[in-house]
C-alpha cells in the first residue's frame, strides 16, 4: 500500500483562496444587491451571499489547505485533496509528458506558482506553492519523467 502523501502547499495558499473567495462572494453580492434594491424583502436577499461570503473567505480556505497533501515520488506523483470529499490521485511518472508552472495575477501578488503536470489522459495541479518551490518541482518532474521514459 502506498503512504500517504506528506508534503504540504505554501502557507499562502490560504491567502490566495481567501482573496478568490472573497471576489466570488462579491459576485453574488452585487446580484443580491439589486434584487434586494427592487424587491421588497428586506436584508434577506444579502443573507445568503454574505453567509457564503463568509465560508469562502474563513472556513473552506482554511480546511482546503488543510487537506490538501503531495508527494513526488521516483515512479509517481501522489495527491491528496478536497475538502468535503477527499480525492486521492496517482500520476505514474511514465505518463508525464511535460510540465509546466502558471502564475495568475493572484498568485503572482503572494509569490505563488501552480505546477501543471500533463498526460495524455488530461492534466493535473499542484497549485499554490511558493514560486521557489513549484520551479524546483516542475524542474524535479521533468527530470523524473525523462528517467522514467528511458526505461
Amino acid at each position: 500500500m502506498t503512504p500517504e502523501p506528506s508534503r504540504r502547499l505554501s502557507r499562502r495558499a490560504r491567502n490566495l483562496w481567501r482573496a478568490q473567495g472573497v471576489l466570488a462572494a462579491f459576485g453574488a453580492l452585487i446580484p443580491a444587491g439589486i434584487l434586494n434594491s427592487q424587491l421588497a424583502g428586506g436584508v434577506a436577499w444579502l443573507l445568503l451571499p454574505l453567509a457564503v461570503l463568509l465560508v469562502a473567505a474563513v472556513a473552506a480556505p482554511e480546511l482546503r489547505w488543510r487537506r490538501w497533501r503531495y508527494e513526488v515520488r521516483d515512479e509517481e506523483i501522489d495527491l491528496r485533496h478536497g475538502t468535503v470529499t477527499i480525492t486521492r490521485t496517482l500520476v505514474p511518472m511514465l505518463r508525464v509528458q511535460h510540465v509546466d508552472t502558471t502564475r495568475g495575477l493572484l498568485d503572482q501578488a503572494l509569490g505563488l506558482a501552480t505546477v501543471v503536470i500533463h498526460t495524455a489522459a488530461g492534466q493535473t495541479t499542484i497549485p499554490a506553492l511558493d514560486e521557489p518551490d513549484a520551479e524546483h518541482l516542475r524542474d524535479r518532474i521533468a527530470a523524473l519523467a525523462r528517467t522514467a521514459d528511458e526505461l
